[in-house]
């Protein structure tokens, strides 16, 4: 795992969400030109101290989303996205590997699996069979209601589980709509199913998430130094996952982005 770190800021504690209030219209995409980066956002990080790093994968796949020659892979974002990647609607939207060396920028794009245009921004792979394990490394500062950033597992154009950080206020004060914070949400045929476990996420911290699918059972979890975990929740989900990946979406407002420093997958 690649080790970065910078100062540590005051820790505030702020909140979040993507339940049942993401079913609102969304307005246009962002730029979708990956030179067109954005600019960096001035906000201390912690960045977690990393243990002994595997052994990066070898490139083995061929262009487009096709089976996984083997039964791990890990992008590390250093120069180039691996062959194997696809975007889930076709055409790349923002992004970029320069702004940072060895991070991968996301632009936040419109769009939900709650609403009629699913998000444009997220950067997919042909699911594994079997169980496996994902982790991503995320940094990210959502700051206007719905947008989200994280990890996906999707199975069909209606269906997905999303873990990961996101925002949202609304007056009524729902349970599940916390502010920024850290949720996994199971969306099936366009409806929230269950809750979304939301918990508390803290400015200026990076997240490492991880995803695990036993059989039809996903369970989240999250460590802020790659050593200590911190379990989230676990949904239950009768499908055939399709694909696997990273999501940043559901700006209503254009502008803000996602950072991830690697994305790896293990199967079990």
């Amino acid at each position: 795992m690649k080790r970065r770190t910078s100062p540590v800021g005051p820790l505030v504690v702020l909140a979040f969400l993507v339940g049942a209030g993401l079913a609102c219209a969304l307005p246009a995409g962002l730029p979708s030109n990956a030179d067109d980066a954005l600019p960096i956002i001035v906000e201390p990080t912690v960045q977690p101290e990393s243990t002994q790093a595997p052994p990066p994968p070898p490139a083995t796949e061929s262009p487009g989303v096709t089976p996984l020659a083997s039964s791990a892979f890990r992008d590390d974002f250093d120069s180039a996205l691996d062959p194997g990647w696809s975007w889930y609607q076709g055409e790349a939207p923002g992004w970029t590997l320069s702004n940072m060396p060895g991070w991968l920028r996301l632009n936040l794009s419109t769009g939900s699996f709650l609403g009629g245009t699913p998000p444009s921004n997220m950067l997919v792979r042909q699911a594994p069979s079997g169980d496996f394990e994902l982790q991503a490394w995320l940094r990210f500062s959502p700051v206007r209601n719905f947008e989200l950033a994280g990890a996906v597992v999707v199975f069909d154009e209606a269906s997905v589980l999303q873990f990961g950080r996101g925002f949202c206020e609304v007056a009524t004060g729902s349970a599940g709509c916390i502010g920024d914070g850290l949720y996994f949400d199971n969306i099936q045929d366009g409806s929230t199913v269950g809750g979304n476990f939301a918990t508390q996420s803290l400015l200026g911290v990076d997240y490492l998430l991880r995803l695990e699918r036993q059989g039809n059972s996903y369970s989240a979890a999250y460590s802020t130094d790659s050593s200590t975990w911190f379990p989230l929740g676990t949904h239950t989900v009768d499908k055939v996952p399709a694909s696997i990946g990273l999501i940043a979406a559901q700006a209503g407002t254009p502008g803000n982005f996602a950072d991830f420093d690697y994305f790896e997958m293990t199967q079990q």
